[in-house]
């Protein structure tokens, strides 16, 4: 088992449209392992990056609505259960998903919005997380105790000058 965070290629794992964007619903996509479909749905049109850590899988998928566009994190087991997920972003904030730096042995960065250098750390064993006081402003998670990855960052409100 690979104890080092890596990219996987599109040909380990993928994504294909499922549901298009509507006026009432995001788009979301069916995962693929190695070419096959896994059944899996999620929410988000474009896979930005697919990791792969300690025999979990992480998903990196954005909306791709202007103006407007989520990252949303999943983080998948060997066995494609859903183990932690968190989104970033804000109403009206510009986001686009750059420079993804791997950086061993567990974790990584990349930007996405608010000026910001995001990082995260992987976690072999679920963290006691409170939920609305342990990740930073940009960053939501639905309601659980625990998470198996960390983000820091502080992104800066759009329209804030920092020179």
């Amino acid at each position: 088992m690979n104890q080092i965070v890596r990219l996987l290629s599109t040909t380990e794992f993928a994504a294909r449209p499922a549901a298009p964007y509507t006026d009432t619903q995001l788009a979301s996509c069916e995962l693929l392992l190695d070419g096959k479909p896994t059944g899996l749905i999620a929410t988000g049109a474009v896979l930005e990056a697919a990791l792969e850590w300690q025999g979990c899988r992480l998903a990196f998928l954005t909306d791709d609505i202007p103006f407007e566009d989520m990252l949303r994190i999943y983080m998948f087991d060997a066995s494609m259960t859903l183990v932690d997920s968190a989104e970033l972003g804000a109403i009206y904030s510009t986001g686009t998903f750059a420079e993804l730096r791997l950086q061993p042995p567990n974790a990584l960065t990349f930007r996405f919005f608010g000026g910001t250098v995001w990082r995260m750390t992987l976690l072999a064993e679920k963290e006691f997380a409170p939920p609305l006081l342990s990740d930073p402003s940009g960053v939501s998670r639905k309601f659980k105790l625990f998470r198996r990855f960390r983000i820091e960052g502080k992104p800066i409100p759009e329209g804030v000058c920092t020179s």
